[in-house]
């Protein structure tokens, strides 16, 4: 009884340390235990307040205390563009809280026969809680959650009707990487049934030295092409994303957005992408071209079925126009869907399923696939092709481990069939002597990528290690890579990320160029091109000047096997300079974010993202970071380069953790819970 009074109290000078009541420290560096039973005391006191003002209409005095409490405890921007494993110790106790709270209610009121919203016509009543906690806990503007509360209804009550998830599993899934994560739902830890016949008994690092003969493959990602940007317009707005609105209040002031894009929290323009597309086509002889997800932009609270075909339909045209000899192979993001991030599983009814998705992506890109790619494109968004004789690549829907896809929390087990395809297509690869690329928006270390469905893929990337030659993904908008290591330890595989073309958020746009061996298929170099997004701005008449930011093996190593990429981590964790200098590769030599600089935190939080390939695996991480930190001492100083990022600079101590994938991104804050229509709504990358 002692220690429930004890956690009582400390919840209570939690959460008004959150709204800087004066006299009370503000502090979150409890341990995780203590912060989730703080958060589950709220959480029930906030759920009982709910309740009773659903059933009664009555505002209790601890209810009106406990949101005006809560709405002052968070930032109002971050929950919705940040990763969620980048958000603030408040943000994220807000995001627990809130989940916990709002996914009772709903369990109380829709599964239990006489709760208020258990019949077929309680959706006016769910709107009205969803918008009310919206508003009460100042979430976002109403605009914002009008929009994705209209878009997400009807998928959210589906699965909230067909599911037997409860609140404490649903959160410990939805926020795995936290103190949230408290228990483990049996239905969602099963294990994929992989050949036994190889394996890894060591490092591989058997990967060739770039040479004349190497063809080359150009990789676009990210490219959020925004059709209402507005050159002159608001760039620094309340809504997660800006660049389309009053113009005639901010043009010719700082605040206006930039001709040729903008750091601030917007897309990309039309004529960026025609921009890159020529550079491209100018300077650059492309074999193949692939395009790693994430077409649409980011304003996800006013897509529609018919903006998103229009934006896909356009850049995949004018992509072929411009490469109409190319062989084009892409692979399907979080953002194509609308409502965004939901891939929906076979079997549902049609006003909640993706189908219509996969049936006009197979439409626009079968000018590039082969008809034989239609059933598994239909199917679930995925497919393979062999372009070559000994050469195949296999595009993944790596949605299925997305925490911010909420068809997760309908069912685990439906995640399991794309894995065991992609088993079964890499065992009859390796069969017939082909090598392999894998395709795949969100990288399998990702702190949003499900741990379980991450597990069992780097299965498969150890199983095949010497099949597999490359891995190629995008999503966090970092310019950077992954390397892939075995349970027992041993570097397997690497997978290159191409950073973005969009500039969301502080950025300059960016595509990458490999160079790959004609016999083996691995990546003996890559070429980062970009243009400096301040100076092209200067400039709006003329064309942004694009140059090669760096080439891998002039700045780094020449060898780029899972081995020798490895080393390099290891060369950087002892060599605090050169961890800088990929850091600042890393964010494009962005001039927000190399004037804000990058502390040691930030520096290893970049230095772990590379070597976390399950987001709850972090032994790999834990002895590299104690090896920087040391370094860093050495060098006799804190400081980084240039200096520390203050609180205003978005600068890039996101990644003060394993910095998870999204990194611009509507995010959920908390699902099923229909905050998570609002909460939920994040803006993924």
């Amino acid at each position: 009884m002692r220690i429930q009074c004890f956690l009582f109290l400390l919840g209570g000078i939690l959460v008004t340390s959150a709204v800087h009541l004066p006299g009370v420290p503000v502090d979150f560096n409890l341990s995780d235990s203590v912060l989730s039973a703080i958060a589950d005391d709220v959480a029930k006191q906030l759920e009982e307040g709910y309740i009773t003002l659903i059933k009664t209409g009555v505002e209790t005095p601890e209810f009106k205390r406990i949101t005006a409490q809560l709405a002052q405890s968070h930032s109002k921007k971050d929950i919705f563009t940040k990763n969620m494993v980048d958000l603030e110790p408040r943000d994220n106790f807000l995001m627990c809280t809130a989940c916990r709270s709002t996914m009772r209610v709903f369990i109380r009121t829709i599964r239990e026969e006489d709760g208020e919203l258990h019949g077929d016509d309680a959706g006016d009543l769910m709107k009205w809680f969803a918008l009310d906690v919206c508003d009460r806990l100042n979430l976002q503007t109403k605009e914002v959650c009008e929009g994705l509360l209209e878009f997400f209804m009807p998928t959210v009550e589906y699965i909230m009707r067909n599911s037997e998830m409860d609140s404490q599993s649903f959160c410990s899934l939805f926020m795995e990487y936290s103190f949230c994560n408290t228990v483990s739902n049996p239905d969602y830890n099963w294990t994929l049934p992989v050949d036994t016949s190889g394996g890894a008994t060591g490092p591989k690092s058997n990967t060739p030295l770039e040479s004349a003969t190497d063809f080359k493959i150009c990789q676009l990602t990210d490219i959020h092409h925004d059709p209402l940007y507005e050159a002159g317009s608001l760039a620094s707005c309340e809504e997660p994303m800006c660049c389309q609105r009053n113009k005639e209040t901010v043009e010719g002031t700082s605040e206006a957005a930039g001709v040729w894009g903008d750091y601030r929290d917007c897309d990309l323009p039309w004529n960026v992408l025609e921009s890159a597309l020529s550079h491209v086509a100018e300077t650059q002889k492309c074999d193949f071209i692939y395009q790693t997800g994430d077409v649409v932009d980011h304003m996800v609270w006013a897509t529609s079925e018919e903006k998103n075909k229009e934006v896909l339909t356009k850049v995949s045209n004018r992509i072929t126009e411009v490469f109409p000899d190319v062989p084009v192979y892409p692979c399907i993001g979080n953002h194509e869907p609308h409502p965004l991030n939901l891939f929906s599983p076979e079997g549902v009814p049609t006003d909640v399923s993706t189908t219509w998705l996969y049936e006009h992506l197979y439409g626009i890109w079968s000018k590039w696939l082969p008809e034989e790619t239609k059933e598994t494109i239909l199917k679930g968004g995925y497919y393979t092709v062999s372009p070559r004789s000994g050469f195949r690549i296999i595009a993944l829907n790596s949605n299925d481990c997305y925490t911010d896809n909420f068809w997760l929390y309908h069912s685990g087990t439906d995640k399991i069939p794309q894995l065991q395809w992609l088993h079964d297509t890499l065992l009859a690869a390796e069969a017939a002597g082909e090598k392999v690329h894998i395709l795949t928006h969100i990288p399998a270390g990702d702190g949003t990528c499900w741990s379980v469905w991450a597990r069992e893929y780097n299965r498969c990337i150890t199983r095949f290690r010497d099949t597999i030659s490359g891995i190629f993904n995008g999503h966090s908008h970092k310019d950077e890579f992954l390397v892939h290591y075995s349970d027992d330890g041993y570097p397997v595989g690497i997978a290159w990320n191409g950073g973005a073309l969009t500039t969301y958020s502080y950025k300059n746009p960016n595509y990458r160029v490999y160079a790959v061996n004609e016999e083996t298929y691995d990546v003996t170099n890559h070429y980062t091109y970009i243009y400096n997004l301040t100076e092209a701005n200067l400039n709006p008449d003329r064309d942004p000047e694009w140059f090669l930011e760096y080439d891998f093996v002039s700045a780094f190593t020449d060898d780029l096997s899972p081995a020798g990429i490895d080393k390099l981590l290891e060369n950087f964790a002892d060599n605090p300079e050169l961890m800088r200098k990929y850091w600042r590769y890393r964010v494009t030599s962005a001039d927000p974010q190399v004037n804000g600089g990058c502390d040691r935190n930030c520096l290893a939080g970049s230095l772990c993202r590379a070597a976390v390939n399950i987001n709850d695996r972090t032994e790999r991480c834990v002895e590299l970071r104690e090896r920087l930190f040391i370094a860093l001492d050495n060098e006799g100083s804190d400081t980084p380069s240039p200096s520390t990022p203050s609180p205003s600079t978005p600068g890039d101590d996101d990644d003060d953790d394993n910095d998870g994938g999204g990194s611009a991104s509507l995010t959920a804050l908390s699902l099923t819970s229909i905050i998570a229509l609002v909460l939920t709504m994040r803006f993924s990358f």
